[in-house]
Parts: C-alpha cells; sequence; structure tokens
C-alpha cells in the first residue's frame, strides 16, 4: 500500500514535467489501478455484498457524510481558510476510501472488510461530486481574489 505513495512522490519530485505524455497519463494509470483493485474487492466479497448490501450502503454513506463534516470543521477550527478546509475534507475522505482498501488486503481479509471501502469509492464520488457542485456555487474570498488576478 505505501509503495504506490512513494512512487508518486518520486515521480513528482524529480521527473514532473520533464516527460509530459507520462504526466499526462499518470491520473489515468491511478484511476484504472484504483478500478482493479475495487473491481477484485467486490468480486471476491460478492457474497457477503449480497448478504449485507442495503445496510454497508446506509453505514458507509453515514461514514463519509460525517467524514466530510469532521474534517471540514477540523480544519475550520485549527483556522484554515475555506479553499483549504474544503480541500481536506476531500482529501480525508478519499484516504479514508484507499487506507480501508489498503488494509483489507494486508490482512487477507478481503471478503470482509474489503466490502466497505469498494462500496465507499462510488458512494464517495456521488455525494463528493454533488459537495463539489453546491460548494462551487458558494463563492469563497479566495476564489474572488484568484479572479482577479487572472
Amino acid at each position: 500500500m505505501i509503495l504506490p505513495i512513494i512512487a508518486g512522490l518520486l515521480f513528482n519530485r524529480w521527473l514532473h514535467g520533464r516527460f509530459p505524455i507520462v504526466d499526462s497519463a499518470m491520473p489515468k494509470l491511478s484511476t484504472r489501478g484504483i478500478t482493479i483493485i475495487i473491481r477484485v474487492i467486490t468480486a471476491v466479497g460478492r457474497d457477503s455484498l449480497l448478504d449485507i448490501s442495503a445496510l454497508l450502503v446506509v453505514w458507509v454513506l453515514l461514514h463519509n457524510i460525517h467524514g466530510y463534516a469532521f474534517s471540514y470543521g477540523s480544519a475550520k477550527l485549527f483556522g484554515m481558510d475555506e479553499d483549504s478546509s474544503r480541500t481536506i475534507a476531500f482529501e480525508v475522505d478519499m484516504q479514508n476510501s484507499g487506507l480501508a482498501s489498503g488494509i483489507a488486503l494486508e490482512v487477507g481479509r478481503v471478503t470482509s472488510m474489503g466490502l466497505a471501502p469498494a462500496v465507499f469509492g462510488p458512494i464517495m464520488n456521488i455525494t463528493g461530486s454533488s459537495l463539489a457542485a453546491w460548494w462551487r456555487s458558494k463563492i469563497t474570498e479566495t476564489s474572488i481574489e484568484g479572479n482577479r488576478r487572472l
């Protein structure tokens, strides 16, 4: 789980910008990797998922919404500006999903522990897109200043 993170950090540190074709391919490669992991987890845990799917979706949705609220609120509590607080909210939720998937794979419990992150990813995409669209309609001082510079 830590190797892709280290590889990404090293790439961004020493190779970012030197190979434009690789720079443009990295997001697609990352997306495909995540898709493969979710497919494997879902396939392996198919039977368990069918047994508990509705309850799992409700719990994951609640976890997701509370994650956004807690991380956003914590960032504001520590004095971060609006744009940074919003970014923290999304980043924490993405890390929760990735960490849960990695732990499930590491401990060999994909059929049970891997189901939550497999469901979390698509739910996070739906709630995240909805939250981003709503926040986009709420102009911040930072975004106003950024538009003035353009």
